[in-house]
């Protein structure tokens, strides 16, 4: 005769194998989904990915894996997602400006915005930081470009990216200051972090996720800040605007995209995942801890997020490395 304790471990084997076949049989004949991101591991789209894939996952009853393709400031993976099928498995999850921004100053790039993907769904935008380390003589934009024009042999700055908000915050200071500052290339925010914490670079750009969780930790010091409006998140740091650097009155945004032609009920399975995904609590709280600012979207509005960024980094004169 079996104990009441064998009973209960025996019911709740069950339960778990009943459970698990439950779950195998909701993603038997799916193939898995790939979430690819254009940069490398340790950035703010990387940990955002592998934040929201496991997620997705449970809302679309599909195996969600996180695809790391980085090179040539996001081009390498984007390009591989334009050549995917649109069947719904392959999506790319990018900031704008590898999408938008890049092909129009790389004309290799080979593909387009407009023409080579389907927006489906925006998941969170970001202003861009301009920070230099604690050890730096600089404690406001002022005082960095005053060292900057005192000591040319150091004036640099990391980018992370090629061209887009990076490259024009460079240009507004040089035109602001009568200066030339030398952009400093790397792949992605994470990368240009060590350089800049260890006073290898003078200044360097990166995005408000990998910015503020610097600063908060008392490894860089933001001077300034994109956008119209000071960041929620540093409400003590100006924007250039403010001071008087003019042109870099934009900010970012991440983003779902998936290849031209994917059918539309295909797009409106993701994004209602995705919207559901980002309503939850959880979610939303370690999105703010990244820290970015969470922007959901429908499809129109993707639609019309996309279609603003291209118009703005279409002009010749924003586009220009």
């Amino acid at each position: 005769m079996f104990s009441r304790r064998h009973r209960l471990t025996t019911l709740t084997a069950s339960s778990l194998a009943a459970l698990f076949a439950g779950g195998a049989h909701a993603q038997e004949g799916k193939p898995t989904l790939r979430i690819v991101v254009p940069y490398a591991a340790g950035g703010a789209t990387d940990a955002l990915a592998r934040l929201l894939a496991p997620r997705l996952s449970r809302e679309l009853a599909q195996n969600v894996v996180v695809e790391n393709r980085a090179g040539a400031s996001g081009q390498i993976g984007t390009a591989a997602v334009k050549a995917a099928a649109p069947d719904g498995n392959t999506f790319l999850l990018s900031i704008d400006h590898a999408v938008v921004v890049v092909p129009l100053i790389t004309p290799t790039a080979g593909y387009d915005a407009m023409k080579d993907f389907t927006p489906v769904g925006q998941v969170a935008r970001f202003q861009w930081t301009f920070a230099v380390p604690v050890t730096s003589p600089a404690k406001t934009l002022t005082e960095f470009v005053d060292y900057a024009r005192a000591h040319p042999q150091d004036a640099n700055y990391g980018v992370p990216l090629q061209g887009g908000v990076p490259a024009i915050i460079g240009m507004a200071i040089d035109r602001k200051a009568g200066i030339q500052l030398q952009p400093v290339p790397f792949s992605g925010s994470a990368a240009v972090m060590p350089q800049l914490i260890g006073g290898q670079i003078a200044a360097g750009v990166t995005g408000e996720a990998e910015g503020v969780a610097m600063a908060r930790g008392g490894k860089l010091r933001i001077l300034a800040v994109s956008g119209t409006s000071r960041s929620a998140l540093l409400p003590d740091v100006p924007t250039f605007e403010e001071l008087g650097f003019s042109g870099v009155n934009v900010n970012s945004f991440t983003a779902f995209f998936a290849p031209k032609g994917l059918p539309p009920p295909m797009a409106e399975r993701f994004n209602a995942a995705l919207r559901k995904v980002l309503a939850d609590d959880a979610v939303k709280a370690r999105i703010a801890d990244m820290p970015m600012h969470l922007a959901p979207t429908d499809l129109e509005g993707a639609r019309r997020e996309l279609t603003a960024s291209y118009a703005f980094w279409n002009d010749p004169r924003r586009s220009s490395p």
